[in-house]
């Protein structure tokens, strides 16, 4: 393993040592060169009469290729809403990465499919950034450089910090269905980097920021860039180097609790850090006195449940315990990146190009202490693991003394003394060799290019803080004090060598390390994906019509995919208490075909300045599940020289991930909230979910009184059917994790592409008379079907109870030796219905005229969601989603910048429109609940929140300096605003909180330095 992570630097630090030496040699051959009129065929235009005889009539300038075409064209009006962000603009608003600038663009979803906010994120893709145009999913957003495809891991996802800023010139952002044009994944649109290119000198980049007041979440940036270019050819090499310290959920407010802290004692867990006895004969769960000694019986008393006031707020937490301190609030990331590209003219209208890549990135993120707990621990694969009970002759069982019966102790205590910690590191090798040129046939010119690509991802996941259980059971096991003073695992002539007997009902620090390093457990999963294959395409004119030439463009390629993950084995054999996975291996190929044709049909007349019509195809065939094709139909209309009317239609698909294919099955532990719980659920609003769980419904049990009673539960159960939150213990707020066992989710190789449409009709109004001003409006439309999902319990749960649906009933079970809780549930992939959104961008800029004191420039961008609608399937009500949860109706930036010679300032306002959120508990009045009666349709009374909006603001100034330097000063976030709690979506983002991690952590204040050479 080692050497293969070495080896593609290797490859990289060669291929730029070779291609500095071949400039060299390139510059002492351009000197003794005779001088030449002819200059580079991307760039001008080329005497072409020595391969074409008569070039009179030969058309030689080569075209421009555009983001969301195929066509190389040097008069391109653009069909489909393309927003370019360049490097300055990057720099200027004050983000350290490409990622970070890219969650903020409007037609973005920032809570995309992982953040860095959300401790349970330990697969291959924790800490990486991810771009969500329109909320559809990180997976349907096509990431490429420079046109290409830059490869993702095997969930599909393409981390954005891999690329470094530096070698940024622009990035293209198409917030428009294009997989006609380039394949699957492209669904929500296209985010093309366009990297530096004829890059001469040397400069270096550095950025420093850090969260103010608190002085944590440190960011740093180091970037230098080298390039060289002449005649005949350039090359470009950056060195990037950045790093993000961790955020600790104890330093927020919003984090530091559950429900942050303004309810400080609000849905804290029963399990704490002093022991507690779960089988005490009385019936009593006891707990271990502050202080106590776990050894004595009388140092315990009757667990102290929480005390609610009258507005059912805790206000007091009695023995209930907050794991939030624990956590990380911001994982702390580093990456290094290398990246180098270039190109050499072999013939005048022949060139070949490379460019590489390598990327090293780690990732840490801190989780609370394991719950260790008896009933919590189910293990299927090795039964004799499931429920370990402290064993009556431990040294340690208070009920091995003097005047006690032995017993076996059930129990439960958090392990405060052992946080678990997870390590993701990853290396990352893309490179890419081509050919590219150009040719005349008579008149009529045409662009072609060849390239093979590969992207290689490499990784390590290490983990501590879990438990290995066979030790665990040896240290729960007999125990007693031997000769030496030290308690001894076994018994007397049958000492267990090696063992440390846990004394597991101890307090604060009770653990000792030589206990905790007994029964510790470390994790090491190891993990990985290719995609590699070739590409051909060739555009060109090919037919002149009144209004203009027809250019076509056609291309095949051919792509492999493989990826895979793999657990340690005493992990995946149910050895420990780290979640069990099955591993993950598979792969698929495509091969595909394509085209795309433009036709100009009016010029120059009346009513029609222009119109033309783009038609793209695209055919693939997948090894695994057969063929498909797609289509796109642009058009583009100017009835005068200031307006420009656009409109697209086109269909899409995207192909399941290796991940959603073949993932092996893994135990998980999802929040949720069970709907026949008489208090918090469903059953207490909705009269339907209310029979369903008194009656039974799909085969599941009957929960009324009389049916609880008659099972032995009616003391548990005297008020009715409640979720648990531990094996007898009620929860006291809403929603819990699996008590009886975790759940199980993994892949599902039948699964069938996504298809869909999107239609887009706008236009660009750029008024003559006044100069310096453009608006853009689009309308845009999506339809994602047979969306690939996880299933989630909530969603099962409620379709079963609320809409009677068996197949979603038969996912889980119900049993009363589990006191009737929901346990065994199922959670994998599946096609599901539809997701059907639209809405509208809006665009506005204005370059005022230059006053004596400056220059002034006002840019706002904006997105108005009308619809988010999702049907799971068939016989389920359609979900109204727009304005809810992270799908904000309304996103905007609005920006205004001034320069004056070498100085200049932005100021910028990013703003989130007001959300609804279920409410977090209609028995606590405190926490906000303001539409109680809100009728969900289809569905009936769903209590809502209104959660209010947010604006942050920002603020940069810099200085050009007369050394070729560049300083910016600036505060992102600069009034340190806090945004808005969503109580009911506690662990439903993203993240483990009552705060979207959309919204800013704090004022980031930061210094960047630019140096050209």
């Amino acid at each position: 393993m080692y050497k293969q992570q070495k080896k593609p630097l290797s490859v990289l630090i060669c291929a730029v040592l070779s291609a500095a030496a071949w400039y060299s040699g390139a510059a002492v051959a351009q000197d003794a060169a005779s001088q030449s009129t002819a200059s580079s065929p991307q760039t001008s235009s080329t005497d072409q009469s020595s391969t074409q005889g008569s070039s009179k009539n030969a058309k030689t300038l080569q075209g421009v290729q555009v983001t969301g075409s195929l066509i190389r064209s040097v008069d391109v009006e653009m069909a489909q809403p393309v927003v370019t962000i360049t490097a300055q603009d990057i720099q200027k608003q004050g983000f350290a990465t490409v990622g970070q600038f890219l969650q903020n663009v409007t037609s973005g979803n920032s809570s995309s499919d992982m953040s860095k906010s959300d401790p349970y994120d330990s697969g291959p893709d924790a800490g990486g950034s991810f771009v969500d145009l329109r909320g559809l999913g990180a997976q349907r957003t096509l990431v490429l450089i420079d046109g290409k495809r830059v490869g993702t891991s095997y969930d599909g996802l393409t981390n954005l910090d891999t690329i470094p800023v530096a070698i940024i010139d622009h990035v293209d952002v198409l917030a428009d269905g294009a997989s006609a044009v380039y394949g699957s994944d492209a669904i929500a649109g296209v985010v093309n980097i366009i990297t530096k290119k004829d890059f001469n000198g040397a400069q270096l980049d550095t950025y420093d920021g850090q969260y103010q007041p608190g002085s944590d979440g440190t960011q740093q940036q180091y970037a230098l860039t080298l390039g060289k270019t002449t005649q005949h050819g350039s090359i470009v090499f950056t060195g990037q180097y950045q790093n993000q310290d961790a955020i600790n959920a104890a330093d927020r407010n919003y984090s530091a609790c559950p429900l942050s802290c303004k309810f400080p004692y609000d849905a804290w867990q029963t399990q704490g850090a002093f022991g507690q006895i779960l089988n005490d004969p009385s019936g009593n769960t006891l707990v271990l006195n502050n202080g106590g000694n776990p050894r004595n019986y009388n140092d315990y008393h009757v667990q102290v449940a929480p005390t609610i006031g009258a507005n059912g707020d805790v206000i007091a937490p009695g023995d209930t315990y907050n794991y939030n301190n624990q956590y990380s609030l911001l994982s702390a990331t580093s990456m290094k990146n290398l990246f180098s590209q270039g190109h050499y003219d072999i013939e005048n209208n022949l060139t070949a190009t490379f460019s590489a890549s390598y990327n090293q990135q780690g990732n840490t993120s801190m989780l609370g202490g394991l719950p260790l707990s008896t009933p919590g621990i189910v293990d299927p694969q090795q039964p004799q693991f499931t429920n370990p009970m402290l064993s009556a002759q431990s040294y340690y069982n208070p009920y091995n003394t003097p005047g006690q019966t032995p017993q076996d102790v059930s129990f439960q205590r958090y392990l405060i003394e052992m946080p678990r910690i997870t390590a993701n590191k990853v290396t990352n090798f893309r490179y890419s060799l081509g050919l590219e040129g150009f040719f005349n046939v008579g008149e009529h010119m045409f662009n072609w290019d060849a390239y093979y690509y590969e992207t290689k991802y490499e990784g390590n996941i290490y983990t501590s803080g879990n438990i290995y259980l066979p030790n665990l059971m040896n240290a729960l096991g007999p125990s007693f004090m031997g000769s030496n003073g030290a308690v001894q695992c076994g018994t007397p002539g049958n000492v267990i060598a090696g063992c440390v007997p846990l004394n597991a009902l101890a307090g604060p620090g009770g653990y000792t390390p030589a206990m905790l390093n007994y029964i510790e457990a470390f994790g090491h999963e190891v993990y990985g994906s290719q995609e590699k294959g070739p590409q051909v395409d060739i555009s060109g004119d090919v037919y002149q019509l009144p209004a203009g030439d027809v250019n076509v463009a056609m291309g095949l390629s051919h792509r492999s995919v493989s990826g895979y993950d793999t657990p340690d084995i005493p992990s995946s054999e149910g050895y420990t208490t780290n979640l069990a996975g099955q591993p993950t291996s598979g792969g698929y190929n495509v091969s595909e075909a394509y085209g795309e044709i433009n036709l100009p049909l009016l010029k120059d007349l009346p009513g029609a300045q222009s119109l033309n019509l783009d038609i793209a195809k695209r055919f693939s065939h997948y090894n695994n599940f057969g063929n498909t094709n797609n289509s796109s139909f642009k058009l583009t209309w100017k009835p005068i020289d200031d307006l420009l009317v656009r409109a697209s239609y086109g269909t899409g698909f995207r192909a399941p991930t290796i991940g959603d294919l073949y993932a092996g099955d893994t135990t998980t532990y999802p929040y949720f909230t069970d709907p026949c719980d008489v208090t918090y659920g469903l059953a207490r609003y909705n009269s339907t979910v209310a029979k369903n769980c008194a009656n039974g419904v799909g085969g599941k049990p009957p929960l009324s009184i009389a049916a609880l009673t008659a099972a032995g539960l009616g003391t548990e159960y005297a008020n009715g059917f409640g979720q648990e939150q531990s094996p007898g213990q009620l929860i006291t707020t809403p929603g819990n994790i699996p008590v009886y066992g975790p759940f199980i989710q993994g892949g599902n190789p039948k699964l069938k592409p996504e298809t869909s449409s999107s239609t887009q009709i706008g236009f660009v109004y750029s008024p003559s008379y006044l100069t310096g001003f453009n608006a853009t409006i689009d309308w845009y439309k999506y339809i994602v079907r047979n969306v690939i999902s996880s299933i989630q319990p909530n969603e099962v749960l409620d379709n079963c109870y609320e809409l009677g649906i068996a197949a979603d009933c038969a996912l889980f079970q119900r049993s009363a030796a589990n006191n009737f809780q929901v346990s065994g549930l199922f959670m994998g992939e599946e096609n599901q219905g539809y997701l059907d959104t639209a809405g509208y961008d809006v665009d506005l800029s204005y370059t005022l005229p230059g006053f004596s004191f400056g220059q002034f420039k006002v840019d706002s961008h904006s997105t108005y969601m009308t619809k988010y609608n999702v049907l799971q399937y068939e016989g389920v009500p359609v979900s109204n989603e727009a304005g809810m949860l992270s799908n904000w109706r309304l996103r905007s930036n609005f920006t205004v910048s001034w320069s004056y010679h070498n100085v200049g300032a932005q100021w910028t306002m990013r703003y989130f429109s007001p959300l609804k959120d279920a409410c977090y508990n209609v028995l606590d009045t405190a926490v906000p609940c303001q539409l109680p009666n809100y009728y969900a349709p289809g569905v009936g009374v769903n209590p809502m929140q209104q959660v209010p909006s947010v604006t942050f603001n920002d603020l940069q100034v810099y200085w050009n300096a007369p050394w070729h330097a560049t300083i910016s000063v600036g505060a992102n976030n600069i009034f340190n605003r806090i945004g808005p709690y969503a109580y009911g979506s506690y662990n439903g983002f993203d993240a483990n909180y009552v705060y979207n991690p959309a919204y800013d952590y704090g004022r980031m204040v930061y210094i960047r330095y630019s140096q050209k050479f």
